[in-house]
Order: structure tokens, then C-alpha cells, then sequence
């Protein structure tokens, strides 16, 4: 029998200094405790938990005793611990998961396959729902996080892994969260042991920094920084634990097989450099920018700048993340779609004014309530919540009129309940706004409470008045020499005693009911219960009350923030003349009179283009035509009809059939950075990597002049290869538009010929020495860009052009191309005459060839060279 050591089956086999540990799972299922009890290669395990393991040597409680069920055989070495099973049928996946930044990024290993899969950062709230939907779909059996983990994030966590059993009430513990210390998730750290610490395929181990880089970018986003924080804590994980590789020497490293990239399902995956070269989003900084700090950055133009009309900060949040979370669940964006319909018609216009009025008033209610949990609502918090109780009411009327059909307003209909209309009657009814807006705090209206009033009159003779309680207090007090008593607005009445004379009787006055308060300098402020403030209380109250119905207030402003959003994406519509796209099981995108809704802002004109993917038409779209000529318009317009289609939005044109896609992938823009520390070209190769890795079947892929960043021929020739392996894929081809000036493609027909294959061009008139560009997009293909006329159209000098022009046509021809000025026959002929008659009149015997030769032949001949 191998060599082997015994370990308690709570907590983690291989427990690591630093690391801790929620929970140790059971395998997955509702099996009983027997049931689950397992014998597996000499060695049983117990499924259980364990909060501490006991200090070594401490004796054992009864509670404590340990049965041959609490102990197991582990072979040394082994990583899997007490969680592998050989005999389970789920995979075993590990799960790293980094939240940051407004910002989720999350790395999974599956120990069986060697494979690991990763997810871009992706834009994630304080409610974690995308990391929910992350852990239902992954069912990890071990999650890693920091030790400095979010309280939030810890308990989303905590929800997952004491999962309750099918069928009942009662959990059962599914998965196991290693905290694991913080520096474990250094960014430089994660960094360095992908280029030198682990084996990655396609990676060189003994290939130089640079090309390491170079390979590692084209596995992992590296501007994704929380990704990549996931993976390098990840793989230092699995290496440590050498989860799968039990049996192999110590010095094997645990490989990884292939890194792939995952989506959630019903979500439309795009990187950030999609986003950026799309132009959904555009920051806009003030030129005092530096001075002016965060708030000197603004959305610039861009389609969410366009889109976002919303009235409150929280819809404007919630439209972001619809920005950056698209969907593919047609259900979901339907609902959107027929609430869009409704509040664009203008026989609605009436009813969305309305909304649109109640919901600016709508503000951030749950940092309000925050501020009335620890007791520091100012009135302006305390206005806000008024009038966000008051148009919530409102808001629920208007919608309970509407029709029902409509999602949005059947949920409006029903969730706004009877506690907006107490909340808002309690305000009403006690905070009297006027006073307290004079007195800068929290004030009561007359007549609520009869002992309040005439503590009011009383105040109004305060001086007299704390002075006669004062000598009350030291009659109720006699064990005090002397006291004072003093008003704060903010605490109500206070007895001061000094502080000699508190420390001699504490127990003394802890039993008379004083509270201490504060102290300062010499003097100690109590809280009595005579000394309570009565207004202070009702406040209290109030805030108790409200906290009380806090679920129906957050209900109130999630539901107004998607209505919010629904407005703005109506009035996006109406104002941009777009059309409800029909949303397609099938793997399709129609689009008849498509236009790119920024570009149309900034013309006087704008030709609309039709556009036809699908197994029929063709998915691969492969358009020429002259720079200038509107291609790069037209690829990012299709792109943005589609995204648009995903959030639930109308698109600009005539009509469109949009079929459910999975990701958008685009190289279009270089977006060079001395950080990424990669060439320009590199971060292009970057980009299709991603492409030819990910694109399926139901993905959009927009290539605009890929290879121009190399050498005509290396660029052309990986351009043919990319487009080629997709044509390879036959009806699995992803849907595929790509322009190009390599035109050498089409005349040399690089490309097999395949029905999924179409050739386009943008339409031109040549009228003499003028090129009238018509934006049309036609099939067919172009034999030149025209540079020269475009280039004279940007203000080069005419020689230049006319230069150009001359070599274009030469190297066209495959003719010799002279240079510029090359002098004429007569003129080399008169030199060589000069050089030969200077020749002949040379002595050989008393003259210096060789000085001839530099001094004369050498000068004389320097301009026929």
C-alpha cells in the first residue's frame, strides 16, 4: 500500500496558511447522510462541516468524539482532497471570482478536462445578479475569493453554497469558498505567473519575456484587470492543491489543456474593445479637466449619449447596465419591446408626459434609507423621500389605468401597495417642512402630540425654563453636589456633570437610569429619561415606520428606474424614426434601409443599406470599394442595429428580422496603449484571435481592413486563412462582414468559391477626373481605392498626387519605375565624353589614377549616377 497520511474530514485537505474555509461540501444531491457516506479506494469520507478544527493536543469533548467516519485516507500529494469523487458525474470545477470597480470578472478550472474557461470583466451591481447567474450555470464545487472579500459579495456566496434540497425546506452544503490572502489577487503577481509560472497552451516556457507577452495576450484580455487577477489566483491555486495530478512526480506542473471564454446564457457578449469601437460609449472630458476632477467627465457622442434620456440617476444607471449586459432572451426583450410600442404612440403622449414628470422626482432611495438607519436623514432627505412616496402614488395610479398587457405596468399595478400611501400620509402629517427648513433640523407639526405643544411653550422661556430643571434634577439626584442642564438641537435635553464626581459615583448613577452621551474636557453629558427628548422620539418613530415598509420603497424606485428606462428608449425611437425589429429564433439578420444612428447626425444626408446574413444570402459578407466610400459606416451600422435589438431597443430603419446571437466580435479599431506594452498590429491580431477562437455559429463578426498593419502580402495571406477557416465551418459559419483593400484577393480568387460567400461594393460614378461617391452598397467588386483622389481631396500637394498616381500606374502595369529626376541620354553622353577625352590626355607613368579617379571621374559622373 502506498504511503499515506490520515486527515479529519473537516475543512480543506490541503489547508494552506492564510486560507479559510465557509464550508466543506457533500457531494451534489438529496441524498441522505448514509446514502452520501461513501468507501472509495480504501478511504470513507462524511459529508459535514467544521467551524475551527481544534488546537493540536486539546483533548476531545464528547461532542468531539471522532469516529472512523470523521477520518480518511489521503494519498500525500494529493490536491483534490476531500471533494474529488471519481465517481461523481458532475464535472469538478474550480471558481475564482474577483469584484472590483463596479466590475465582475470570473475564471473557472474543470479538473478533469484541464480546461480553463474565462470571462471578461463585465459591468456587475451591488445586487450580484450576474455573479448568481454565473455560480447556477458553472455549479462550482470549490469557489476562491479574497480574503478582503465584500460583505455583499460574501453572502451571495454564502446564499450559493447552503443551497436548499429539492423538494423541502431544509440546505444542504453544494460547494466549499476558500478565502485565500489577498495578495494572492495582486495584480503584478497574477501577471507574472501567467507569463512565467504556469504552462498555458500556445505559450513558449523558454520563449523571452516579449514573446511570452505577446502569446499571453492572445489568451487573455489583459486590459480585463479583475480577469486576470481570477486567473493567476486560480492557477496558483490549482498548482498548489496539483488538483488532477495527484499521482505525477512533484516537479510535473498541472498543465492547462485550452482557455477558453464563456457567456451566460441569454447574454450577448462583447469586449470592451467592441464597445469602444462601436461607440457605444464615449467619455468627454472638460478641457479644465484636471481641475474640475470626476465631475469634469461626461458622456460624449456615442448611442448610450443619444438613448439616455433619463430623469433619474437610478435609470440612468439601470440603462448603462442594459448597455453593457445585453440580452439574448427574447421573452425578456418582447416585454420591453411592446412597452417601448406603447409609450412611443403618440396617442400615448399624454400618459408618458405624465410619467416622465413623476419619475425626475423619484431620487436614490436606498442611500436615504442608509442615512435613517444610523438616524442622519437631513431634510432635504427627508423632502426626497416625501415626494418619492408622493409621485410613487401617483405613478401607480396612472399605470393601474393602463393596460395590462404591458408588463411594466402590470408589475407597477401590483407591486405599488397601500404602505406608499401611509409613508407618504405620515410625512405628511407629522414633518412640517417649513419649520424645520427655518430651524435647519427635524420639526413636528403643531397639534400632532398635545405634551409636544407644551413643551413648545415651554421652550420659548428656555433660559428660565433649563434652570428650573436643573434644580429638579439635583432634587432628583442627591447624590450630585451640583449639575447642569444644557439643549442640543440634535440630542435634545443633556444633565452635565463634572467629571470628578462621575468617576466617585458611576454604579450610582447608572442605577438612577443616566446614560452617558459624550464627554468634553471636564464636564460629562447623560441622558436621563426625563431628559429624553420628546420630538427627537417621534422622529425615531417616524424612521421606525418607514424602515419598517423599506421593501415597498425599493420596490417603488426599481420598478420606476426600468419604466424610466423603457421612456427613454421610446423617445429614442421616436425621435430617431426607428422601427420595432422582429426578434427570430433563427440564425438570421435582415435588415432593409439600415442606417448607423451617429453617423446620420453629423450629414445632410444619410443613404440608407439593406443587409442579408443568413444561409440563403450568404453569411460572409466580403465588400471592396474606394476609401471614402462609406464601408466602415456600414459594417458598425449593422453591429449597432443588432446590439440595439438585444437591449429591447428600436433600430433605425425600415424594418429588421433579428435573429437571438451569442457574441459581437469587431477589429476594427487599434486601440494602442504603452500599458498593454503590445504593437499595434499585435493588439489587431489580438482581436481576430479572439474571433476565429469564439465565433459560432450564432455570432456577428465585423472585420474592417485587418492585415493592413504588416506587409501587403503577410496581411492579405492571414486575412485569406481567417476567412477561410470559417468558410471551412460550411452552415456552423458565424455571420461575417469584412471590407478590405487587399483587392489582390479577389483578382487572384485566393478564396474558394462557396454559396455562404458574397461579393459587395460601395457604388461610384467616375465623371472624368471627379469620383462621385453614391454610399450604395451593390454586389460586385472594385479594382482600385482611388487613393490619389481621396488623398487630393485632403489637401496633399498636386506633385505628390501626380507622383503617386505615375507609380500607381507603373507598378499596375508591372513596368520599371524611374526616378525622379533621371537625366537624359544627351546629357549622359556629354559627361562620358568629358570623362573619356580627360582619360586620354593621362600620363601612366607620372600621374595618379587613382586620384583621377576620386577627384575627377567621381564628381564628373555623380549626376548620371
Amino acid at each position: 500500500m502506498d504511503s499515506s497520511t490520515l486527515t479529519f474530514s473537516c475543512g480543506s485537505s490541503n489547508k494552506e496558511p492564510g486560507s479559510t474555509a465557509s464550508s466543506r461540501p457533500p457531494s451534489r444531491g438529496s441524498r441522505s447522510d448514509d446514502a452520501r457516506t461513501r468507501e472509495s479506494g480504501g478511504r470513507r469520507e462524511r459529508p459535514g462541516t467544521c467551524e475551527t478544527p481544534a488546537a493540536p493536543g486539546a483533548a476531545a469533548t464528547d461532542e468531539d468524539e471522532l469516529t472512523e467516519a470523521d477520518i480518511s485516507v489521503k494519498r500525500e500529494g494529493a490536491g483534490r482532497g476531500l471533494l474529488w469523487d471519481e465517481e461523481e458525474d458532475d464535472p469538478y470545477v474550480v471558481m475564482s471570482a474577483v469584484w472590483g470597480g463596479g466590475m465582475l470578472g470570473v475564471a473557472y478550472f474543470v479538473v478533469d478536462t484541464g480546461h480553463l474557461y474565462i470571462m471578461p470583466d463585465a459591468a456587475e451591481r451591488e445586487d450580484f445578479g450576474l455573479l448568481r447567474r454565473v455560480l447556477l450555470q458553472v455549479q462550482p464545487r470549490v469557489i476562491l475569493a479574497s480574503a478582503r472579500i465584500d460583505d455583499r459579495m460574501q453572502k451571495v456566496l454564502d446564499d450559493y453554497i447552503h443551497s436548499p434540497v429539492s423538494g423541502g425546506s431544509e440546505k444542504e452544503t453544494v460547494a466549499q469558498v476558500e478565502l485565500l490572502p489577498g495578495g494572492d489577487f495582486r495584480l503584478e503577481s497574477c501577471r507574472q505567473r501567467l507569463l512565467a509560472g504556469v504552462r498555458l497552451p500556445g505559450v513558449n516556457p523558454d520563449g523571452s519575456a516579449e514573446d511570452k507577452l505577446i502569446q499571453v495576450s492572445s489568451l487573455f484580455p489583459l486590459e480585463s484587470v479583475n480577469l486576470i487577477r481570477c486567473v493567476g489566483a486560480l492557477l496558483k491555486y490549482v498548482e498548489r492543491k496539483r488538483l488532477g495530478m495527484e499521482l505525477e512526480e512533484e516537479g510535473v506542473r498541472v498543465p492547462v489543456l485550452a482557455v477558453k471564454r464563456f457567456s451566460l446564457d441569454n447574454l450577448l457578449v462583447m469586449d470592451e474593445s467592441s464597445f469602444s469601437a462601436l461607440q457605444i460609449f464615449q467619455k468627454e472630458y472638460h478641457p479644465s479637466v484636471y481641475k474640475s476632477g470626476l465631475s469634469g467627465v461626461k458622456e460624449g457622442l456615442s448611442l448610450f449619449g443619444i438613448v439616455n434620456k433619463t430623469r433619474s440617476s437610478l435609470g440612468s444607471k439601470l440603462l448603462k447596465l442594459w448597455f453593457l449586459r445585453p440580452l439574448a432572451d427574447m421573452s425578456v426583450l418582447r416585454e420591453r419591446q411592446e412597452a417601448v410600442e406603447f409609450l412611443k404612440s403618440p396617442t400615448h403622449d399624454e400618459t408618458t408626459t405624465m410619467l416622465y414628470d413623476c419619475i425626475k422626482h423619484i431620487k436614490n432611495i436606498p442611500r436615504i434609507l442608509s442615512k435613517i438607519n444610523i438616524a442622519q436623514a437631513s431634510m432635504n432627505d427627508w423632502q426626497s423621500l416625501y415626494k418619492c412616496a408622493y409621485n410613487g402614488i401617483y405613478i401607480g395610479d396612472i399605470c393601474n389605468s393602463l393596460p395590462k398587457t404591458i408588463q411594466i405596468f402590470k408589475r407597477i399595478a401590483r407591486e405599488f401597495s397601500d404602505d406608499l400611501h401611509r409613508i407618504a400620509s405620515l410625512i405628511t402629517k407629522i414633518v412640517d417642512f417649513e419649520e424645520s427648513s427655518v430651524q435647519q433640523r427635524f420639526s413636528v407639526k403643531p397639534h400632532i402630540d398635545e405634551e409636544l405643544d407644551k413643551l413648545r411653550e415651554l421652550y420659548s422661556g428656555l433660559p428660565d425654563l433649563l434652570t428650573r430643571v436643573a434644580h429638579e434634577e439635583l432634587e432628583r439626584l442627591p447624590g450630585l453636589s451640583e449639575c447642569n442642564v444644557t439643549y442640543l438641537p440634535q440630542l435634545g435635553y443633556l444633565t452635565v456633570v463634572a467629571k470628578e464626581e462621575v468617576e466617585e459615583k458611576k454604579e450610582w448613577l447608572a442605577r438612577m437610569g443616566l446614560s452617558l452621551v459624550f464627554e468634553t474636557g471636564n464636564l460629562v453629558h447623560f441622558k436621563s429619561d426625563r431628559m429624553r427628548d420628546h420630538e427627537t422620539s417621534i422622529m425615531h418613530r417616524l424612521q421606525e415606520v418607514i424602515l419598517e415598509h423599506a421593501s415597498s420603497l425599493l420596490t417603488v424606485v426599481e420598478l420606476t428606474a426600468e419604466l424610466d428606462c423603457l421612456i427613454s428608449l421610446a423617445m429614442f425611437a421616436r425621435d430617431h424614426n426607428c422601427v420595432r425589429p422582429v426578434l427570430s429564433e433563427e440564425n438570421t439578420i435582415h435588415i432593409k434601409g439600415g442606417r448607423h444612428p451617429l453617423q446620420e447626425l453629423v450629414v445632410s444626408t444619410f443613404v440608407p443599406n439593406d443587409t442579408y446574413l443568413d444561409l440563403e444570402h450568404g453569411r460572409m459578407k466580403f465588400m471592396t470599394g474606394p476609401n471614402s466610400s462609406g464601408k466602415s459606416i456600414y459594417l458598425k451600422q449593422v453591429a449597432l442595429i443588432v446590439f440595439l435589438a438585444h437591449i429591447g431597443s428600436f433600430v433605425p430603419a425600415e424594418s429588421a428580422k433579428i435573429g437571438m446571437m451569442e457574441h459581437i466580435f469587431t477589429r476594427i479599431q487599434t486601440r494602442e496603449s504603452v500599458s498593454v506594452g503590445l504593437s499595434a498590429f499585435m493588439i489587431d491580431l489580438n482581436q481576430i484571435s479572439a474571433a476565429l477562437n469564439g465565433a459560432t455559429t450564432r455570432s456577428l463578426v465585423v472585420l474592417d481592413e485587418f492585415g493592413k498593419g504588416t506587409g501587403t502580402r503577410d496581411g492579405m495571406s492571414l486575412l485569406v486563412a481567417s476567412l477561410e477557416h470559417w468558410l471551412k465551418m460550411n452552415e456552423d459559419c458565424p455571420n461575417i462582414i469584412v471590407s478590405t483593400h487587399f483587392h489582390g484577393i479577389i483578382q487572384q480568387k485566393l478564396l474558394p468559391k462557396s454559396p455562404l460567400l458574397e461579393y459587395l461594393t460601395m457604388e461610384t460614378i467616375q465623371d472624368g477626373d471627379e469620383l462621385i461617391f453614391l454610399y450604395q452598397l451593390v454586389p460586385g467588386h472594385c479594382d482600385s481605392s482611388h487613393a490619389c483622389y481621396i488623398a487630393a481631396m485632403a489637401g496633399v500637394p498636386k506633385a505628390v498626387v501626380e507622383r503617386g498616381r505615375q507609380v500607381s500606374e507603373l507598378f499596375r502595369k508591372n513596368l520599371p519605375i524611374p526616378r525622379l529626376n533621371t537625366p537624359s541620354m544627351e546629357e549622359k553622353i556629354r559627361v562620358s565624353e568629358k570623362i573619356v577625352s580627360k582619360f586620354f590626355e593621362l600620363d601612366f607613368e607620372k600621374d595618379d589614377l587613382e586620384a583621377f579617379l576620386r577627384d575627377f571621374v567621381k564628381p564628373v559622373a555623380k549626376g548620371i549616377l
